[in-house]
């Protein structure tokens, strides 16, 4: 033993073995903390098809109550385990895109030997509501109504890229006198009954399933209870309305500039009685709490259109739920650029004496329609309607 010992204290044939264990730590410590990297990545895709998915359907939905939907659709499409999702946010953008996003983390495994317990991951996504073809741009409601769609001579409607449908299945469900033309992608009636007095309407379909009313019962209630404005008198010059609640009658004589300030505008207890000029206004509503209306008179032209972004985004006109029908009329505008929804299921429509309207962004709810030597000419905006063989979603696409 006493001669051994000299030769095993100087012996080294074991140090590689030592060294190689020693050296495998931070190997074995790198290929876990790539293992977690590569789960984060993973989480990573399954939260992007989960914002993805969550914008699409409040897209798809396109209430007040989109957010909700998003946010509950986030919520059950991520899939990873050990995922806590941290904050969402969901908003419409200055374009009116449905925007959404979310962050959250990952737990780890072998990074947390190096005090690294989760890794955060992050996804962002944009829905668009793209008008399509077969959006429905005219929708009236009535289904008794004789007729429900009345053109009568020099009544032009340009829509070759939406649809409009008539649920009337009255007799006649719908009448074209001579010397008009409507040129839609398609013109559905319910009924099966038409009076063709000419014109020209080739796309007529009769006896055809219209689309349903997306927007009853969905829309905003703004408030109405206290009057900021009581009949107001405009008499020529330039004026600058703000919003509020105005309450009975609003005259506007002698041809005067109106510039619209952004915002709501509740007409209530009356209406606004236009006798010519010219009305301005970027991101304006206008509300009816009851059977007030507007009463287009003489020369008026039109510049309006609807917020792109907030509660009231795309609504341009719209009335309270449950109105009794009544009329409302534009007469001789000189010119109308409109932009945004006009729901007005209790109103019956009329367009009189040379009124100009032109849009690529227009979708009307009405009880019924009447055109009057008029041109007029619109696609579908961005709130849509979707024909009744098509699918709502047809319309909604991720922005890349």
């Amino acid at each position: 033993m006493t001669g051994r010992w000299p030769r095993f204290k100087d012996d080294r044939s074991g140090n590689i073995a030592i060294v190689a264990a020693l050296s495998a730590v931070p190997l074995v410590l790198a290929i876990g903390v790539a293992v977690d990297y590569s789960r984060a990545i993973a989480a990573r895709s399954d939260l992007q098809e989960a914002v993805d998915a969550a914008v699409i359907a409040g897209a798809r939905d396109g209430t007040t109550a989109w957010t909700t939907v998003s946010s509950k659709m986030l919520s059950s499409s991520i899939r990873t385990a050990d995922f806590t999702l941290g904050s969402s946010s969901f908003a419409l953008d200055d374009s009116g895109n449905y925007v959404g996003s979310a962050t959250g983390s990952v737990a780890t495994t072998f990074a947390g030997l190096v005090s690294m317990q989760s890794i955060a991951i992050s996804a962002t996504a944009t829905a668009v509501v793209k008008a399509a073809s077969d959006n429905v741009c005219i929708l009236l409601l009535n289904t008794s109504a004789t007729p429900g769609l009345l053109l009568n001579g020099g009544a032009n409607i340009n829509a070759p890229n939406c649809q409009v449908h008539v649920k009337s299945t009255g007799n006649p469900a719908a009448t074209f006198n001579a010397s008009t033309t409507l040129t839609t992608k398609k013109t559905c009636v319910a009924g099966s009954t038409v009076l063709d007095n000419g014109g020209t309407h080739a796309s007529l379909t009769k006896s055809c399933t219209t689309a349903n009313d997306p927007f009853a019962g969905t829309l905003p209630t703004p408030s109405s209870a206290t009057c900021t404005y009581s009949n107001v008198n405009v008499n020529g010059g330039t004026y600058t309305a703000s919003p509020g609640v105005y309450c009975g009658w609003m005259n506007l004589n002698s041809a005067p500039t109106i510039n619209f300030q952004p915002g709501v505008y509740v007409i209530k207890g009356g209406g606004v009685n236009v006798n010519g000029g010219t009305w301005n206004g970027t991101g304006v509503t206008f509300y009816f709490p009851d059977s007030s209306y507007i009463q287009f008179n003489g020369t008026t032209k039109l510049a309006i259109s609807a917020p792109t972004s907030g509660t009231y985004a795309n609504l341009l006109m719209y009335e309270a739920s449950g109105l009794s029908k009544s009329s409302f009329s534009m007469n001789a505008t000189n010119g109308a650029t409109l932009t945004g929804l006009i729901y007005l299921p209790s109103r019956q429509l009329t367009l009189n004496a040379n009124a100009s309207v032109t849009s690529n962004n227009l979708t009307m709810v009405l009880d019924t329609l009447i055109v009057n030597t008029v041109n007029w000419t619109l696609d579908s905006s961005a709130k849509t309607i979707a024909a009744a063989s098509t699918s709502s979603a047809a319309g909604v696409y991720l922005k890349k």
